[in-house]
């Protein structure tokens, strides 16, 4: 197979969700690696297969080895054009937006740790947390009212992909939305390839203890 991704536990890992999403959607065959995280050898295990942080997701081409998902992003995108719109404007745009969510939102990521199965969490909400909810919720209003089609930027694209494991955020600690941005959340949850990951991460038997926070009583 021409690619090998190396990924963590499916139900835990914001990051592994988005390369993975990205080979499925980019339609190529690719070997899976998957890796249990926060076990005591987890990074030299990443290390060992060529991630130099130690970090997943980890992907491999031939002799080239790509680690962080901006930069897989934009690997697979040489081979790949439609992982991100045909218009430069809009293409502009989107890495804007991606760009946000690779390098801020910290608060959210905090508070809200991913746990695809989980539902009806209660996270610790902050003046901060609300923001960066809120701007999320401005971005996905942004795109409908801006862009023909029911994603992001009209087509399906990695700006889709990207913004997924936020949308699965919302469902795990029951974050209302409303309007465009709720519809565009129900859409994402929807898409057979999301769908297709939760359903991998239900079969997993592993559990990360502080990714586990309580439910609502």
């Amino acid at each position: 197979m021409p690619y090998t991704l190396i990924i963590g536990n499916k139900n835990y890992s914001s990051w592994s969700m988005r390369a993975w999403l990205l080979l499925k959607f980019a339609g190529t065959p690719f070997e899976e690696i998957s890796i249990n995280l926060y076990s005591g050898d987890s990074q030299s295990k990443v290390k060992a297969l060529g991630g130099q942080t130690g970090l997943v997701p980890v992907l491999k081409s031939g002799d080239t080895t790509v680690w962080d998902t901006l930069a897989i992003t934009e690997f697979l995108y040489e081979s790949f054009p439609k992982i991100w719109p045909a218009s430069s404007q809009a293409r502009a745009r989107a890495r804007s937006f991606c760009g946000e969510v690779h390098s801020s939102l910290s608060h959210l990521r905090d508070a809200m740790p991913m746990n695809t199965r989980g539902r009806h969490r209660q996270a610790p909400i902050t003046p901060d947390v609300t923001n960066e909810v809120q701007r999320v919720s401005d971005i996905w209003t942004y795109c409908a009212e801006n862009y023909d089609g029911p994603w992001m930027f009209g087509e399906f694209c990695g700006a889709d992909i990207i913004f997924a494991p936020l949308a699965s955020r919302f469902l795990t600690y029951d974050v209302t939305l409303t309007g465009v941005a709720y519809e565009y959340q129900q859409k994402l949850l929807a898409h057979p390839l999301v769908v297709e990951w939760f359903e991998l991460g239900l079969k997993e038997t592993a559990c990360i203890e502080k990714f586990e926070l309580p439910g609502i009583k």
